[in-house]
């Protein structure tokens, strides 16, 4: 498969950072040129701007409608599920892109459980801009990577969910879908960049009925392919994220679902 043009991308957030040589096991600067939007991050020190806080606070509904309040500013009227999908994937992308590097390219598994990580976040729109880590994780170049992914899902992305549609009324399936997205997206990435049987060996995380555990994986059938008028196939999310009910972003094209949200 091709590499994926930044106009293909999930979300613009993975733009725009800049690149540099950078020490591989170094969390606030993952891997090298191949992967410079993973950049800032994750960090293992509190940056000198934006606010920090303990990601379980998410868990009190007051703390996280403040969070949704400070973001949808911007949006004056906007549908409020879809104000809240939009904020999730800038968390969820920063949740995935980057752990998923160290692990898959460094063999470094971080500390990433829902009661470990700092959301760092922007002070005045409330937006995610890194996590801040508790330590620089473990080598474990010999363990499955896929077993590694699934304690990530587990037990952070599994409680977040629960809480975020808890407060929001966001649907799960829908968030579990801004999840899936990026870590489709990132594999694959890893596969063409450095090498594909980096991707072969997770990608069951996202395409499997079941996790390693046994239980019901909540990414299946979230990424599946479609296909163009012109012939050709390409991913789909099988649950629209709304973004396109916000004023001024524009739709995920072939990505979305709904036929407004491709525009």
């Amino acid at each position: 498969m091709a590499s994926v043009s930044a106009s293909a991308r999930p979300l613009s957030l993975v733009d725009g950072f800049s690149s540099g040589n950078a020490d591989p096991w170094s969390p606030d600067m993952p891997g090298d040129d191949r992967f410079p939007f993973c950049r800032g991050k994750l960090l293992l020190n509190e940056p000198d701007d934006g606010e920090v806080m303990a990601c379980s606070r998410l868990a009190d509904k007051s703390v996280f409608t403040d969070l949704i309040d400070r973001y949808g500013a911007k949006y004056p009227g906007a549908d409020r599920r879809a104000v809240t999908s939009m904020w999730t994937l800038y968390y969820f992308s920063i949740l995935t892109i980057s752990p998923t590097v160290h692990r898959l390219v460094h063999g470094r598994q971080l500390s990433l459980g829902f009661e470990d990580l700092s959301l760092v976040y922007n002070s005045e729109t409330g937006e995610p801009q890194a996590f801040l880590l508790p330590d620089t994780g473990r080598d474990c170049s010999d363990a499955p990577a896929i077993a590694d992914l699934h304690v990530l899902l587990r037990d952070h992305a599994a409680p977040a969910i629960a809480v975020m549609a808890d407060h929001s009324g966001v649907a799960p399936k829908l968030l579990w879908n801004n999840v899936a997205v990026y870590l489709n997206w990132i594999i694959k990435e890893i596969g063409n960049k450095a090498g594909p049987h980096l991707a072969q060996e997770a990608i069951d995380i996202v395409g499997a009925e079941h996790w390693p555990d046994g239980t019901r994986n909540p990414l299946f059938g979230m990424i599946r392919l479609a296909r163009r008028q012109c012939g050709m196939d390409h991913f789909q999310r099988k649950v629209c994220c709304l973004r396109y009910n916000l004023p001024g972003v524009s739709g995920c094209g072939d990505l979305c679902p709904v036929p407004d949200g491709r525009r």
